[in-house]
Formats: structure tokens, sequence, C-alpha cells
């Protein structure tokens, strides 16, 4: 086990490694001009419609979006009360600064790549306490299959790449929150309330599926 002094002191470059990791692995979004059309067992268009809606809905005053005006033939669907939308949030965010459709769910895709390369280095540090097996545990998760067919492959699947991204955050956040002297830690209990949140505004069915391994770990 490495002193504290010594592992902190490794811990801003080793995060920047393991951030630049993530970075190489988005680059095919980034050196594209156009748009990765999948057809692997998803349908990366339909981020197109979603993201335009939601646009739709936010610019005519509407907030929390619940409905897609358009959708339906015209008739409209509340599309929004039942699939969990943060990360098409995000790609809103980045429209209404100005990028194109395109770019601006791209560097959504970007986000979550850096969410989960930063998340799973800092509690994988927590863990083993050793900068390298962190930014291996990092490198790991970034270019786990699964995580790279959620964009690359099954294409609509942002939202669940979110939410696998957005794992390792809620796992640190309930670690420092159980590790807390306080009587009563009012910062920790905000940070996990936050992470569990975005968990579940990301992915309701992934936070489903992961709240039970949360509560046994």
């Amino acid at each position: 086990m490495q002193p504290p002094s010594e592992r902190n002191s490794g811990l801003p470059l080793l995060l920047f490694v393991a951030l630049l990791v993530a970075f190489f692995a988005a680059w095919p979004l980034i050196s594209d001009p156009g748009f990765l059309n999948t057809r692997g067992g998803g349908d990366s268009p339909f981020l197109l419609q979603r993201l335009h809606q939601l646009e739709t809905a936010l610019r005519g005053g509407h907030f929390p979006a619940r409905w897609m005006p358009d959708a339906n033939y015209g008739f409209g669907y509340p599309f929004y009360n039942y699939y969990a939308p943060l990360s098409i949030y995000a790609a809103a965010f980045f429209r209404l600064l100005g990028f194109s459709a395109v770019r601006a769910i791209e560097s959504a895709q970007i986000i979550g790549f850096l969410l989960a390369a930063g998340g799973i280095y800092l509690l994988a540090d927590r863990w083993f306490q050793h900068r390298w097996a962190a930014l291996l545990a990092s490198v790991a998760y970034t270019t786990a299959p699964f995580h790279l067919v959620n964009v690359y492959v099954r294409g609509d699947s942002l939202a669940e790449f979110w939410a696998m991204a957005l794992y390792p955050w809620v796992i640190l956040a309930a670690d420092r929150l159980l590790a807390g002297h306080e009587s009563f830690p009012y910062g920790r209990v905000a940070a996990f309330a936050a992470a569990y949140a975005a968990l579940i505004l990301s992915h309701n069915i992934s936070a489903l599926i992961f709240t039970p391994f949360l509560l046994l770990y």
C-alpha cells in the first residue's frame, strides 16, 4: 500500500491519463463529421428524434419536458414520462449553446466516456489505494466491450451508456457516506442523493437492476 502523500501526488497525472484514454475511445465520434448510423441491435437515428423533440419542448417553455409534440403522427406522445431523459438533456444543453444536433449528441456521448473513466478511477483509487491499479481499472472499464457496444453498435442506448458511467459515482458516494463519522454528514448525503438521482434519471431500468447490488455492497 502506498502512503497517502505518494498516492495523492500522482492522482492528477494518472487521472489525466485515464481521461485521455476515454478521449481516444471516443475519437471515432470526434473524427467523423457525420452521424454514426448504427443497425446492430439498436438504431442511433432515434437519438436525433429524442433530441429534436426535447429541444422543441424546452423552447416552448416546458420544463420538465414530458411530451414529444410531433410524435405519434403529430398527436404527440408522453415519451419523457417513461424514458429517463438526463442524457438527452445533456445533448439539449449543447444544442442550446449552438451545437448542431449531431455534435450535441456526440458531446453527450463524450461526457459519458469521461464520467465513466473518472468515476472508476477515483473509486478504484479509494478501494485499492494504488494509483496504477486505479488507472488499470479505469482503462478496463472504459474499453469494456459492452461499454463500447452501447455507443458504436447499439447507438440509441445513450441512456444506458450514461447509467454505466454513473455506476462508479454512486458506489463512490455510498462508500464515502458510510465511512463518514459526522452525526449527520449533510454533504455526503447530498452527494449520494445527487449521484443516485442522476442514475435514475439516466436510465431507470439500469437503476432498477443496479440497486440490489448497491444494497448488497
